[in-house]
């Protein structure tokens, strides 16, 4: 966990000076609160090469999974039974997203988001009744194809998609952005680990990509409600439609929340968001994925300030409320504390 801190405290020192428990982490590429100011109300209407750079960083600690079992692997990776035990499996995952838009025309821009993941796994074995040293040695085999005390770090999938804002939406002060576009397939994929784990072999459920080009679909409300309160609603959609190369089709996802906040001065507003996360269950070669599947509601405390010259800093918290995993069968992280950190500059605003 020092590892993650430590990245975590460095990308907060290089942007000053310039997502049950499924594998897949849903936690992880829960893409909620992209920016802080697209949540935020007032008509402001982006003008021909505004260009908003924006670091959002999502860290989270101490998600816990696991499940019961009663096999293990003999010497020759064969199956045998053992008594009782619990795989226990625990995550810390730092998400830092660096998101890039670009104003070509009148209130129309593209958005470029490049996220980079860090994911640290802890898994430990519980046992539940005493065992043989050969079974000892059986459930640690077991244990270490399917879960292992590692750290996996690299890019996930980019998001480019072309935004239109519309001023006057549903209300004289209303202001809605809407965007449409793809994920770009660089993040690293894996092989099929049901089958691998069928078979005893190594292998990795926690993945940084689809390796498939995935349609986007996003819109971001934000209308006055008065002299100081502000509502905020936005959806935040991903739509795989085939498999990649590996026959993994992943799920759609949805992000969807609404929110309140007060401005308690012109540089300084309070906002809470209530948002729901539903993922469907992703398939290999058409076999559906018992660790997929995700309903989830949270809540997020936020304070934005608003600083010179186009600069706002944002931390929040998320609260986890409730989550159900569409699978019995599967294994899903519980969420633990999650805290969040999103700092954005517009440049070249002749509008703002």
């Amino acid at each position: 966990m020092r590892r993650t801190t430590a990245v975590f405290f460095g990308l907060l020192f290089f942007s000053t000076v310039e997502q049950s428990f499924a594998q897949a982490c849903p936690a992880c590429s829960n893409p909620a609160l992209q920016s802080s100011e697209k949540l935020e109300a007032g008509i402001e209407p982006l003008s021909p090469k505004a260009f908003r750079l924006t670091l959002n960083i999502t860290n989270g600690f101490d998600y816990q999974g696991g499940h019961p079992n009663t096999e293990g692997l003999g010497p020759n990776g064969e199956e045998v039974s053992t008594p009782p035990y619990d795989h226990i499996v625990s995550l810390d995952f730092l998400r830092a997203e660096f998101s890039f838009e670009y104003t070509f025309q009148p209130n129309w821009s593209v958005w470029l988001r490049i996220p980079y993941d860090i994911k640290a796994q802890t898994a430990t074995i519980r046992f539940l009744e005493p065992v043989t040293p050969y079974e000892q040695e059986a459930i640690l085999r077991k244990k270490e194809i399917h879960h292992r005390t590692e750290t996996y770090t690299g890019i996930s999938d980019l998001r480019f998609l072309l935004s239109r804002r519309i001023l006057g939406f549903l209300s004289p002060s209303g202001r809605l952005d809407v965007a449409f576009g793809v994920s770009l397939p660089v993040g690293k994929t894996e092989g099929n680990p049901l089958t691998a784990g069928e078979q005893g072999r190594k292998h990795l459920h926690i993945q940084f990509g689809s390796g498939t080009f995935d349609p986007l679909f996003e819109f971001h409300y934000a209308v006055p409600l008065g002299q100081q309160f502000a509502l905020a609603l936005y959806s935040i959609n991903k739509f795989p439609l085939y498999s990649n190369d590996k026959g993994y089709q992943a799920a759609i996802e949805t992000t969807s929340g609404l929110g309140l906040s007060y401005h308690l001065s012109d540089g300084l507003v309070l906002r809470t968001t209530f948002a729901n996360f539903s993922q469907t269950q992703a398939e290999w070669s058409g076999v559906k994925d018992p660790n997929s599947g995700l309903i989830s509601f949270n809540a997020t405390a936020n304070l934005t300030f608003k600083l010179k010259n186009g600069l706002a800093l944002t931390p929040g918290y998320r609260f986890p409320l409730y989550q159900r995993t569409l699978s019995e069968e599967g294994d899903t992280f519980t969420y633990g504390p999650t805290f969040l950190l999103n700092m954005s500059y517009l440049f070249n605003n002749s509008e703002k």
